[in-house]
């Protein structure tokens, strides 16, 4: 049985660090009497509510971004297009393939996070290895799923198979996106509350919000060229450094609110759902 310190449920979707605060307490073992089965369907209706909170904002980052990159549509032409089509027929835009693989996307990526540590803190495991490489797998393969169809719904010309160097390109850019946001907040959170004297929670949320949005000034890159390797096959590279020159400053924009949105807000809106669910079951329980 483990002794180590008893962790907090206010855990966010970061893996944490690997210190005793990664380690389950023989007090959370078990769930303190709630079955393990009760304890995923709330990890299940934190990830579904997370996701569908942000799923419609990444999906108009998201598109315009694509249709900036084929220029079939300038980028913020695309943002208010987006944007409009929600307010004024949410639920028309809601059922779209794109808003739907979307909402599957961050819903898988939740879901995979959320059970495995449930799952680990059930059984006494430390959690910090496997739900990193588990989330990094499900959310790297949903997201380059999602851009091949991106790709191809949002590109220039007629469809065609998205070369493997753009899904070498995506998958880049997706590990960089998922160490931002599930490794290195636990470390900045650590430094802020040992070097700076700010409090654990606050510690945690701001950590959070900002390492993922950072990371999207060196993954970018990655993202236009992807893009462009599909939409024009034959440019030079000159042409190809000229192309990500030019949009990189408003896309690097436009990808950090689409971040925000997926691990920052969504993230912190993962951490609320488990919170309150968790809590609400261990008082039903008998054991909060």
């Amino acid at each position: 049985m483990s002794t180590a310190k008893p962790r907090s449920n206010s855990d966010v979707i970061t893996t944490g660090s690997r210190s005793a605060d990664s380690q389950p307490s023989s007090a959370t073992l078990h769930h303190e009497h709630v079955p393990l089965s009760h304890t995923l369907a709330a990890e299940a209706a934190s990830a579904f509510a997370s996701a569908g909170l942000v799923a419609p904002i990444i999906t108009i980052i998201d598109s315009a971004i694509f249709r900036n990159a084929s220029g079939t549509e300038p980028l913020f032409a695309g943002l208010a297009s987006g944007a409009r089509t929600f307010v004024t027929r949410p639920f028309h835009f809601i059922r779209q393939p794109a808003c739907l693989f979307m909402f599957g996307v961050y819903a898988g990526t939740y879901l995979t996070a959320n059970t495995i540590q449930s799952v680990c803190d059930y059984e006494g495991w430390d959690w910090f290895y496997p739900k990193f490489v588990g989330t990094s797998i499900a959310n790297v393969g949903l997201c380059v799923a999602k851009d091949v169809c991106f790709t191809r719904w949002f590109g220039s010309g007629k469809a065609r198979p998205v070369p493997w160097s753009s899904f070498a390109l995506y998958t880049s850019r997706d590990c960089l996106t998922i160490f931002a946001s599930f490794n290195l907040p636990a470390i900045l959170s650590q430094k802020m509350t040992t070097s700076w004297g700010i409090d654990k929670r606050p510690a945690d949320i701001a950590a959070q919000l900002l390492t993922p949005c950072a990371v999207q000034f060196i993954s970018t890159p990655m993202h236009l060229l992807g893009m462009d390797l599909y939409n024009r096959p034959a440019a030079q590279a000159s042409e190809r450094g000229a192309f990500i020159a030019r949009e990189y400053g408003k896309s690097t924009s436009a990808r950090i609110g689409r971040i925000f949105a997926a691990f920052g807000i969504g993230g912190v809106a993962n951490q609320y759902f488990r919170h309150n669910l968790k809590g609400w079951l261990h008082k039903v329980h008998g054991s909060g």
